[in-house]
């Protein structure tokens, strides 16, 4: 099979492809709705929505699979991605790229592929509308471009998508950011100054509930008389002109009370800059003021505290021009008083932030609004730069104007640097749980309070503000592995255990079912021997478990199928040279464990010497090449010292740069097969020898029954005689595949005519001896002729005759030899010898004397015929072997 190249930039391809969060999501209606409707339109049973990630294609709609996730070997889809826009296969059986496919060629067999590629605004492939069958298949160019259309739908829903998870987003910080606000009551409202969002802590520095105040006029929490004076409308007047309007003055809460407060006004823009409302920051500083009064009448006091101060401490007048520092500033910084006026005291911020310092300076003057900024200052001392904190805020008179500011400077450099470390820690700690794919939980054992971050109530099946606590935890723990869950708590907590909280269970949701396996680690802290908080992490280990499974269950197959076959099958490692077998190479081979070295050197040697390099050179020609199929035949070296004869076949594993790295196969022992298949060959030669010999045997037979036959039928019954007794130990012959046959059952088909009116008149006996196939059709031919002979002639032509018929083995010096005499008493007296010769003589004589080597001797005597054959038992006995052929 052809394999594709990568499209370029694949790293940047599969960035793309994790913004947009769809791989590994549920199915949803919208993509399931595209791929029925390109199955519909095509025609076609199988259509996919799918997005090509790192190693895999993620299935987001499917029809006619049954499947979410397939590996990219054999994908149709890798390929598509490589064209501009557009994939087209009518017959993938005839198309070089896929005709090796193991898609086309096995299972599921397809044979037609048209993929529309989905590709982002800025040109990245990341995956495919695309439809398959099994039949061969010509898309009209309509519904080529339909499929095209529904990939732009697609890549629509895919925007849409990632559009709101923006805004959801946003809209959540906006929520959490509004809600955390405790001491500003954050208010929003329209053009025309009508609440549309009343924060919790409007509700409580104000009194009125958010539900009381949406769609009224926000200047309800003004006093009477800043109403009258239209001081609300002109605070949104001077927001549009300014882009903040800031106040501070007296306001009303919901049952009458003045509080003093200060707050900002600032109008809300849209994308386009237009105006599309207002929102209000309010802060209660009742108690402030009445504390300035309190600071006032001690002013004297504070002068003298702040003299000793270790901070900071500054005054100013009303245009914010430095009248006062305290000892500490001096010291610290080395100015003198006339240096400190104006800016001057600026010259000892760091050169990077002073530009900075400075605008927020200038903006609290501006504003006669307080400040707080952290500021680099210059040691005198050592000319190094500490940070301090420095606030800001201006004092007012009773009327109301700015009289003089009043600041202070404090060292948080220590504490900077802690919060800077801090914030590395947990930046780094939150890198590496993002990494690791876990969330936290954090359970306070004391006030039974359980926090969970959003990836573990994903884990749950919950929202991400969903409350939790221990019963919603053990209620959605999976029922058979709850008392597991709960035990595990109880145990981490005992004050006698480890502390150590270590559990894998799986969470079902209500909602959907949707189960997931999760491994929860935690520890316990301790104090006084109570435990106090148990605080850990938690991931989704569905997908292992499942593969874990997986890999069970294909264990447990291989394990099997390797118990239940007699293949040596075997696992080579190219890469470190190790060969792994299984139980057969001990069953079929007798190699103990023991015995084997697992190194293919190992495997290499004990293949038969002749074929040993053949097998090198064949096996190392797939392995240094492209090829990932290997076959050939050798001999093996058994345990016992034979060699078996062995159909090998490897299947080649190669890594992404085509590096061969690992190779599977199996030895199948087909010695018998051999065997057969020699036997098969010298049956074959045997047969082609017989059949010859057979033919001039019938040709012998014919001639000489019908030399000097006057009476035709007479002729040709003995020619179908003799042709029957021939086929008779043809007969025997074949069941024992022409090897050898016992002399019993060719005697009982040569004489079975003549004794089945009365089997006493022939009486046989004699030792049991196996006979070579041309040695029983010569003595099967005899013994025809003899009996054919009695039963005209001699002792079977009347009533009362009887034949003796009896062999056995003589042992006369190194050479055994067969005698068999056929002996007639009782038939007609043989009063002359005859005159000639006849052709049952003959034929005895060339069957018997001329085949086998052997005797023939006929006696006339008064009593009966006496035939008597002779031979060697070896040459009766002898197998022709593979030169009969």
């Amino acid at each position: 099979m052809e394999q594709p190249g990568q499209p370029a930039d694949e790293g940047t391809r599969l960035r793309v492809l994790v913004d947009y969060d769809i791989l590994d999501t549920p199915r949803e209606g919208a993509f399931d709705d595209i791929a029925e409707l390109a199955a519909e339109i095509c025609g076609t049973p199988i259509a996919v929505v799918n997005f090509i990630g790192d190693g895999r294609q993620f299935f987001k709609a499917e029809v006619g699979l049954g499947v979410r996730e397939a590996p990219l070997e054999a994908s149709f889809c890798r390929h598509a991605l490589l064209q501009s826009d557009f994939l087209y296969v009518p017959d993938a059986a005839r198309d070089s790229r896929f005709a090796c496919n193991p898609l086309v060629t096995g299972e599921p067999g397809l044979r037609f592929y048209a993929g529309a590629v989905l590709k982002t605004a800025d040109g990245f492939p990341i995956g495919t509308v695309c439809v398959l069958d099994t039949l061969p298949r010509v898309l009209t160019e309509r519904q080529q471009a339909s499929l095209r259309r529904l990939a732009g739908q697609v890549m629509a829903q895919l925007e849409l998508r990632r559009v709101a998870r923006t805004r959801q987003s946003e809209k959540e910080l906006q929520e959490r950011i509004l809600e955390s606000a405790t001491d500003y009551a954050i208010i929003a409202m329209d053009r025309s100054g009508r609440v549309t969002r009343w924060n919790t802590a409007a509700e409580r520095i104000l009194g009125w509930r958010e539900e009381e105040m949406l769609g009224d006029p926000a200047h309800v929490f003004f006093t009477p008389e800043d109403r009258r004076a239209g001081r609300p409308e002109a605070e949104m007047v001077l927001a549009l002109r300014d882009g903040f309007a800031p106040d501070e003055r007296w306001h009303l809460r919901k049952g009458g009370e003045r509080f003093w407060a200060n707050g900002e006004l600032m109008p809300l823009k849209a994308a386009d800059s237009s105006v599309q409302g207002f929102l209000k920051i309010l802060r209660d500083r009742s108690l402030q003021r009445a504390e300035a009064a309190e600071r006032s009448a001690s002013e004297l006091r504070f002068r003298s505290l702040v003299e000793v101060s270790p901070q900071v401490v500054w005054f100013g007048d009303a245009a914010g021009n430095i009248t006062y520092c305290n000892p500490t500033w001096y010291a610290y910084t080395g100015l003198t008083p006339g240096e400190t006026r104006g800016n001057g005291w600026a010259g000892v911020i760091h050169p990077d932030h002073c530009e900075r310092v400075l605008g927020v300076w200038k903006q609290s003057l501006a504003t006669e609004g307080p400040y707080e900024v952290e500021i680099p200052f210059r040691r005198a001392s050592d000319g190094q730069y500490r940070w301090f904190l420095a606030r800001g805020k201006p004092v007012r008179g009773e009327a109301g104007p700015v009289e003089s500011w009043i600041g202070i400077a404090i060292d948080i450099h220590d504490r900077r640097q802690a919060e800077e470390d801090l914030r590395q820690a947990r930046e780094q700690l939150r890198l590496a749980v993002e990494a690791t794919g876990t969330g936290v939980f954090d359970y306070d054992l004391v006030s039974d309070e359980l926090k969970w971050d959003a990836r573990i109530r994903s884990l749950y099946g919950l929202a991400p503000d969903a409350p939790v606590d221990l019963d919603v935890h053990l209620a959605r723990v999976h029922p058979d592995d709850r008392a597991r869950a709960d035990e595990a708590v109880r145990a981490a907590v005992d004050p006698a255990g480890e502390g150590v909280y270590d559990v894998t269970y799986r969470t079902v949701a209500p909602e959907d079912g949707t189960e997931r396996w999760v491994s929860a680690k935690g520890q316990t802290l301790f104090e006084g021997g109570r435990p106090v908080r148990l605080i850990g992490f938690a991931r989704d280990v569905t997908e292992s478990r499942r593969a874990e499974q997986v890999l069970r269950e294909t264990e447990e197959r291989y394990r099997l199928a390797s118990q239940a076959t007699n293949d040596a099958i075997w696992d080579w490692n190219l890469v470190t040279n190790h060969v792994h077998w299984n139980e057969a190479l001990r069953r079929a081979h007798g190699h103990t464990p023991d015995a084997i070295e697992p190194t293919g050197d190992w495997w290499i040697g004990h293949i038969h010497p002749d074929d040993r390099a053949r097998i090198d050179v064949s096996i190392h020609a797939v392995i240094d090449g492209t090829g990932t199929v290997w076959t050939d035949e050798y001999r093996f070296l058994r345990a016992d010292g034979s060699y078996a004869d062995i159909l090998d076949r490897g299947y080649v594993i190669r890594d992404e740069g085509g590096r061969a790295i690992r190779m599977i196969g199996a030895m199948l022992d087909i010695t018998e097969r051999k065997r057969a298949e020699e036997h098969q060959r010298l049956l074959t030669g045997e047969l082609q020898h017989r059949v010859k010999n057979t033919l001039a045997l019938v040709q012998a037979i014919a001639s000489q029954t019908l030399r000097g036959a006057s009476d035709v039928a007479e002729m040709r019954e003995a020619f179908a005689a003799r042709l029957i007794s021939l086929g008779r130990a043809h007969d025997i012959l074949t069941l024992a595949s022409w090897t050898e046959a016992p002399i019993g059952e060719v005697v009982e088909g040569a004489l079975c005519v003549h004794r089945q009116a009365d089997a006493s008149r022939i009486r046989i006996s004699g030792p049991n001896v196996l006979l070579s196939a041309k040695a029983a059709l010569s003595l099967s031919l005899a013994l025809h002729e003899l009996a054919t002979n009695a039963a005209k002639y001699g002792a079977l032509s009347n009533d009362g005759g009887v034949v003796d018929l009896g062999w056995h083995v003589v042992h006369r010096g190194d050479v055994p030899r067969f005698c068999l005499t056929w002996s007639e008493q009782g038939g007609p007296p043989i009063l002359a010898q005859p005159a000639r010769r006849g052709f049952g003589s003959r034929l005895i004589e060339r069957s018997f004397a001329a085949e086998v080597g052997g005797e023939v001797r006929l006696t006339y005597a008064p009593t009966g015929l006496m035939c008597r054959l002779e031979a060697p038992l070896a040459s009766m006995q002898e197998q022709r072997g593979g030169a009969a052929a």
